[in-house]
């Protein structure tokens, strides 16, 4: 019994002195484990550096703009009468002085011939006022009659006159009320729907009849800021601004590819005073009604060339509170934060007013692996504009 309890002792030593080699084998290899992940750490982090590109860049603006018609007019009857008929088709074009729509006109074809009748009677009293002075003339010549009643068939003659004015002028009008009653487009354009049927009473200036829109050209309205329309007033844009002589654009509408042209030919005289912003407007030509009024769209103006301009890539260009900035690497190898003023967007690039210089290492890869202040490994690089890009 001594001897097996003799036996069973070593037994359980070298189990015990097993477990505990193998803890201190672990022990020693996690140390060199972490001693190893401690110096690969120590390492900086490698980053792609390039130099900003210097080109010829085309400065353009881009802006939401409000799509307008060249012309939109309610079309409302100038006199008042029963809607007699309507002479088009619900959204068709037609043109300028085309007949829309009929007001019964019997009522104004008897008040012009009842003025063209008091016409005649003033002519016919002219006519007895007129050898009435003709007699007093000869007889006050005569001394037969005396200067007062000389003066008194003259005076009839230039009332008879005045009258024979007035009934004119009351033709005229009668006449005018008369083909009012044919309502005709003022311009040509597409029409929409009626808004009154035959037999309504149609009341003159109130009743809106219709809806014509001319939209063979688009007016595209959008606003500059102030700092905006300051800078367009010092490079000349807003002087030079009409329809032959102003700055380029481009519109479409939103959700569609297509481009149509056109100019700046307008903007207001003073900064809104609830928004600081100036309102700018584009005539952009749409024969082939391409772009639909009432809308937005897309506008692109083009500014000028700026020659030698710094480009920096877009997704290098970062924003915080302060506004945006680049980061940069040193002459040590740490990373510098810099606030920059950009430009305009051009192919996926941007454009860096001012901030850095053509020798600044503005990180371009591995953003996330620079912290400011920081050293990093810096691997140069070299952008390009793509071919084709917009």
């Amino acid at each position: 019994m001594r001897a097996l309890k003799y036996k069973m002792g070593r037994h359980m030593d070298g189990i015990l002195k097993c477990a505990l080699a193998a803890f201190f084998s672990a022990l020693a290899l996690a140390g060199c484990a972490k001693k190893k992940n401690t110096s690969f750490s120590a390492l900086p982090d490698e980053v792609e550096v390039a130099f900003p590109l210097a080109a010829d860049v085309e400065i353009t603006g881009r802006y939401s703009a409000r799509l307008r018609a060249n012309q939109d007019v309610e079309i409302r009857a100038r006199v008042g009468g029963y809607l007699e008929k309507v002479y088009f088709e619900k959204g068709a074009k037609v043109r300028g002085g085309d007949v829309l729509f009929k007001i019964d006109d019997r009522p104004y074809a008897a008040a012009l011939a009842a003025a063209e009748a008091v016409v005649e009677a003033a002519k016919s009293k002219i006519k007895l006022a007129e050898d009435n002075a003709e007699r007093a003339r000869g007889l006050f010549k005569r001394n037969a009659i005396s200067k007062e009643a000389w003066q008194t068939r003259e005076t009839e003659l230039l009332i008879a006159k005045a009258k024979l004015l007035e009934a004119e002028a009351s033709a005229r009008n009668a006449r005018l009320n008369l083909e009012y009653t044919c309502v005709r487009a003022p311009v040509a354009g597409r029409v929409g729907e009626n808004f009154s049927d035959v037999g309504n009473l149609i009341a003159a200036h109130a009743t809106k009849l219709a809806r014509l829109v001319d939209d063979s050209s688009v007016k595209a309205y959008f606003e500059l800021n102030g700092s905006d329309a300051v800078r367009y007033k010092n490079s000349g844009i807003l002087r030079d601004i009409d329809s032959q002589n102003g700055a380029k654009v481009e519109v479409s509408m939103k959700g569609d590819d297509k481009i149509y042209f056109g100019r700046l030919c307008y903007y207001d005289n003073v900064l809104g005073a609830g928004t600081g912003s100036l309102v700018v407007r584009a005539d952009i030509e749409n024969s082939g009604g391409g772009l639909i009024t009432g809308g937005f769209g897309n506008l692109r103006v083009f500014e000028g060339v700026a020659k030698g301009a710094l480009l920096v890539p877009e997704e290098a260009v970062g924003t915080d509170l302060g506004g945006r900035y680049v980061l940069a690497v040193d002459g040590e190898g740490k990373v510098r934060q810099i606030p920059v003023v950009v430009g305009s967007y051009y192919k996926g690039f941007r454009v860096i007013e001012s901030g850095v210089d053509k020798n600044t290492r503005v990180i371009v890869k591995g953003l996330q692996r620079a912290v400011p202040g920081r050293k990093v490994k810096p691997v140069q690089t070299e952008i390009k504009l793509p071919e084709n890009a917009g």
